[in-house]
């Protein structure tokens, strides 16, 4: 059995559902955690008197340890597994939140955050992989895209409720409620997140045979009687030379800066703000409801992005959302002294941004081997994130030296008509580069 294409052309079985939607549930809290410093934001800066400088580099400290997770912890998942991977991640990241809630200071908190960045950078490349894997080829897209909109429904979700906690106990409960629902994940987990199953057909090690049978028969599918047929050793540093070999460093590097600008102006968004509206208005309120309707406004876009690109190709249509973004982006600085104009783009905003990152999601596994699929997502997610934490701190700088907020939005329209270029020159090298493998003749014709 050729367990790769029997997944790819079947219907998905309820088993490939359920873990799919285990990972839904985990980029979920992946989305709060990540974003729960900006929901805590307005509360901690009055209660600590927090300036904007020291308060971008609280905002970037998750960003950074989840740029490190993404590189260092990532390829991990092609070692031990995508299974003990994440349990690892979600372990990391309860024990981030549960020390966040008892801090005292500033370093600590930003320490803490680290900490906790470094479990969600590990785990959501790895999760985007077991998406891929249990996904049959009709409903990739669909999966990812819902997989996709977990993150701004868990940062949406996870920001009413945290709004609410923070109004009645202080910040310090918007972290216990993340450390609550990272240990529950982590036990659901233990007993119902499968291995994947090309993972232990590679392995090949004494229980592979057993566990890949045991769920093959969830799937609903004819156990096996010995391993699949392994494919020919390749060398220990073939991954790395896949990913900048000569044959796809330009699509890599491509993806890598198209991805970094994107993320830089989607953190910008998230992470700041609820922090700028509150300012303006007054009201820290205010400030958490903005930060949900552009995570609102997420959820339809990713969800939208996975529905529309089985009719428009999933790169001409990323390369559209990203220049939308850009106007968005215009429109919401243009609107920036209307509070409930604004609040009204923020969906807007949300929804487009959010279709760019369901895009990359989607672009970026496909161009590389199942080999090297882990290794060159996860490091494109964190060279990505390494540059984009840049963002928070240079806008904590740009505020505190007296740049208005409507100029700082009309600035970060250009990272995003940079990732669309990006996006178009890629589409390049790949015409050229079929076009290099076709035989001269076809060419010619």
């Amino acid at each position: 059995m050729d367990i790769k294409s029997e997944i790819r052309n079947s219907p998905m079985s309820r088993f490939q559902i359920m873990a799919v939607a285990v990972c839904l549930v985990l980029i979920m809290i992946d989305g709060f955690d990540v974003l729960v410093m900006s929901f805590a934001a307005p509360a901690l800066s009055a209660e600590w008197h927090v300036p904007p400088i020291q308060l971008g580099y609280l905002l970037s400290a998750g960003l950074f340890g989840m740029a490190i997770g993404s590189v260092f912890l990532t390829p991990f998942a092609d070692r031990i597994g995508r299974r003990r991977l994440t349990l690892l991640c979600l372990a990391i990241i309860s024990l981030g939140m549960i020390l966040s809630i008892v801090t005292v200071d500033v370093a600590q908190l930003i320490a803490c955050r680290v900490f906790t960045g470094l479990g969600i950078g590990g785990m959501i490349a790895n999760l985007s992989v077991i998406v891929s894997e249990y996904s049959s080829d009709k409903r990739r897209g669909l999966a990812m895209g819902i997989y996709s909109a977990g993150y701004p429904i868990g940062g949406s979700i996870g920001g009413a409720i945290a709004g609410v906690l923070i109004a009645g106990y202080g910040w310090r409960a918007a972290f216990a409620f993340g450390a609550a629902i990272s240990v529950a994940m982590f036990i659901v987990c233990w007993f119902t997140l499968p291995e994947s199953l090309e993972y232990l057909a590679e392995k090949r090690q004494a229980g592979s045979l057993p566990q890949m049978n045991r769920i093959l028969v969830k799937m609903g599918r004819t156990p096996l009687t010995e391993l699949p047929e392994a494919a020919q050793s390749e060398a220990p540093d073939s991954v790395f030379k896949e990913v900048f070999g000569r044959r796809m460093l330009a699509q890599t590097l491509l993806m890598w800066l198209g991805y970094a600008f994107l993320i830089a102006a989607f953190y910008f968004a998230n992470t700041w703000t609820p922090k700028i509206l509150a300012a303006a208005t007054g009201d820290n309120q205010v400030g958490v409801t903005a930060g949900v309707l552009v995570r609102t406004g997420g959820i339809v876009g990713s969800i939208g992005f996975g529905i529309v690109s089985t009719w428009v190709k999933s790169r001409r249509l990323n390369t559209i959302c990203l220049l939308l973004s850009a106007a968005a982006y215009l429109a919401f600085a243009g609107s920036f002294g209307t509070i409930g104009v604004a609040l009204g783009v923020a969906v807007l905003l949300g929804m487009l941004t959010n279709s760019g990152v369901a895009g990359y999601y989607t672009i970026v596994p496909p161009l590389y081997s199942a080999r090297a699929r882990a290794s060159g997502f996860g490091w494109m997610i964190g060279v990505g994130r390494l540059i984009s934490i840049i963002a928070p701190i240079m806008v904590g700088y740009l505020i505190d030296a007296g740049m208005p907020p409507v100029t700082i939005f009309y600035l970060f329209a250009i990272p995003l008509v940079v990732s669309a270029g990006c996006c178009v020159a890629l589409g390049a090298v790949l015409r050229r580069s079929s076009a290099e493998a076709l035989p001269a003749a076809t060419v010619a014709t």
